[in-house]
């Protein structure tokens, strides 16, 4: 509506929506369409992944003249963190966070595979790697200079998706990371993504479908350490 009354009439409203697994809810309710809504231009996309993140990004969506999809998991809504009282307290859209410093590699995740990255993130630690952990926070708008600047430093990266392979946000991700950063990564960009194939019901198929730690703690050593 925006375009086509050449920015006479936008379209303030705010879609919230839960996103991802969230147990044994097979192929009906599992899906992470992120990835999706972030392809339509004009339409602004948010996953928060912690209770401080869902309050900001939520306060800017509202006052934002834009349409925002905000995508929560049901698995993170029982989490219980720091939330700033102030009623003006605003997270701005199109910023990621670096959720832990590191200096190795670059691990790029948003909602709740965010806390799967910083678990991986805490166990390399120990094995001698140190991660970046960087949590997008915004799908559409996406802040890629960030992710950029962590690449310079690290010289690898790792990014982890819910979602299937195909045409996903980590896929974006790597791209523009090729693109603009290429001289700069010391191995290839590594993606964590669900399985391409859809959701099991079997808790031992879930297992195996989803990003984990190990798998992403996997593709950390093999950047590091496999060329």
């Amino acid at each position: 509506m925006l375009s086509m009354s050449g920015g006479q009439f936008s379209v303030p409203i705010v879609f919230r929506g839960p996103s991802g697994s969230a147990g044994q809810l097979a192929q009906q309710h599992s899906q992470s369409f992120e990835n999706w809504y972030a392809n339509v231009p004009g339409l602004k996309v948010v996953s928060p992944a912690t209770p401080r993140d869902a309050k900001g990004l939520l306060k800017s969506a509202i006052r934002d003249d834009d349409p925002v999809i905000v995508m929560e998991s049901e698995l993170m809504y029982s989490l219980k963190g720091e939330v700033p009282e102030d009623p003006e307290f605003l997270i701005p859209i199109g910023v990621a966070d670096i959720k832990r410093e590191g200096t190795d590699v670059t691990l790029v995740a948003f909602g709740k595979m965010v806390h799967v990255a910083l678990e991986a993130a805490q166990v390399l630690e120990k094995e001698g790697l140190s991660a970046e952990v960087i949590d997008l926070r915004s799908l559409r708008p996406i802040d890629y200079e960030t992710i950029i600047r962590s690449v310079q430093k690290t010289n690898r990266l790792v990014v982890v998706e819910e979602s299937w392979p195909l045409g996903g946000i980590a896929a974006e991700a790597a791209y523009m990371v090729q693109r603009h950063a290429f001289d700069y990564l010391d191995a290839p960009v590594v993606r964590v993504t669900g399985a391409d194939a859809p959701m099991p019901y079997a808790p031992t198929l879930v297992e195996a479908y989803l990003p984990n730690p190990r798998r992403v703690i996997e593709a950390a050593k093999y950047v590091s350490y496999s060329l």
